[in-house]
């Protein structure tokens, strides 16, 4: 939803009538390794830079970073303003894909678009359950009470994990509190106070005060249990401390979270999940997928962050960050191609920190000249003006060197 306002806000931008200039830059940036504050002095020095080498007024550079932005997420907004734009898009910089790790909006898609359906697989109809009814299936699952077979087939097999050489049926132990099947069990619907809560913890979460944070948000789900945002920000509070062990009470946060509104897509207790699954080496990879497959199993018509862990269904880490490259590459090659058909020079560009993401986007740009690649590192942790200084003005010159704006 927030994204889809996003998309219609930059639509009505370009019909209502921006600032036109002769020439226009987009910059999009995933704000994963820069913070907002980061990208809006990027941009503020690079149109300093434009008005002062090409005249005010002649080059005109808009910022459309959103945090957490994946490829294809920025492949809409590309390719859906280009649709509704009077003014033409001159020049695009790219600083994204390291979202995609972890935020898999779209990865679905080119699941099936790569792996086309066999025509003659057979469907299996799901019968629809309510929420107490998902948490019973969830027990016994998790209590070994189901048949036999179904528990093998959501077992997670693995050898690599437990290094024994051995294949071994996983047995879960994170086990969810199940808290929807308490007969005092009530749903809260006092959102507005479930969101002032969800905003103090993250104050106390971002001054690092962990235990506090803790305490507070349980005290509040011992009275409330049925706020799943309020799940996701303990769990968080776990994974912020980066204790011994933090993932898998953050693992037992989420679940919970899910649990006590499972048939809800926009829960963000999911987006834990797939933080989990995907951020993680070892085995809380199969405690994560060994929930998957179960809640798959009663959940009608699950949310695309189940569908897609579900689609990548492994645990061995450098099979899923292939994937993931994959589909990375994939986006940047229609983002090329869209490109080309709106006359736009694509600029994609590393993020300042060293991460891996940076190898693949540069081989990637290098491998065609239909776009170009600008190196941003810098020492990340010199976040002074300075830094974002010289990340913008090697922008600019490199486009005034390049004579893209001219």
């Amino acid at each position: 939803m927030k994204f889809k306002f996003l998309l219609v806000s930059v639509m009505l931008f370009f019909v209502c009538g921006a600032v036109f200039a002769e020439k226009s830059v987009w910059y999009i940036n995933d704000n994963t390794h820069t913070s907002k504050q980061f990208n809006e002095k990027y941009v503020d020095i690079l149109q300093s830079l434009m008005d002062k080498g090409f005249g005010i007024n002649n080059v005109n550079v808009n910022n459309y970073s959103k945090s957490d932005m994946n490829t294809s997420q920025c492949l809409e907004l590309f390719d859906r303003v280009y649709k509704y734009s009077k003014n033409h898009q001159d020049v695009v910089v790219l600083m994204i894909g390291d979202s995609n790790y972890h935020n898999l909006y779209g990865f679905l898609k080119f699941i099936k678009n790569r792996e086309p359906k066999d025509a003659n697989e057979t469907v299996k109809i799901k019968e629809h359950k309510n929420i107490y009814e998902i948490n019973s299936e969830m027990l016994k699952l998790y209590a070994g009470t189901k048949n036999n077979t179904l528990t093998k087939i959501i077992g997670v097999v693995y050898d690599s994990l437990m290094e024994t050489g051995k294949k071994q049926t996983f047995k879960p132990k994170v086990v969810p509190h199940f808290y929807a099947l308490n007969s005092s069990f009530v749903i809260d619907n006092n959102l507005m106070a479930t969101l002032e809560t969800y905003r103090y913890a993250w104050e106390l979460i971002k001054t690092q005060k962990y235990d506090e944070a803790k305490t507070f948000l349980n005290s509040i789900l011992e009275k409330k249990p049925s706020q799943s945002m309020l799940y996701y920000a303990l769990g968080s509070a776990y994974l912020s401390e980066k204790s011994e062990g933090c993932e898998f009470k953050a693992l037992q946060c989420f679940e919970d979270g899910i649990l006590v509104d499972p048939l809800n897509k926009d829960n963000i207790c999911y987006k834990g999940l797939v933080l989990l699954y995907m951020m993680y080496k070892g085995e809380i990879t199969a405690e994560v997928l060994y929930f998957v497959r179960g809640l798959n199993e009663y959940i009608t018509n699950p949310n695309e962050e189940l569908e897609s862990i579900m689609a990548i269904n492994t645990v061995d880490y450098d099979k899923k960050i292939q994937m993931i490259n994959d589909w990375i590459l994939s986006d940047m090659e229609k983002l090329k191609n869209k490109s080309i058909i709106f006359d736009t020079q694509l600029v994609f560009t590393s993020y300042p920190e060293d991460i891996p993401v940076n190898a693949l986007i540069s081989e990637y740009a290098k491998s065609t000249s239909k776009v170009m690649y600008v190196d941003n590192k810098e020492d990340i942790g010199n976040k002074s003006d300075s830094v974002i200084f010289r990340i913008a003005k090697r922008m600019y010159d490199f486009l005034k060197e390049n004579k893209i704006m001219n």
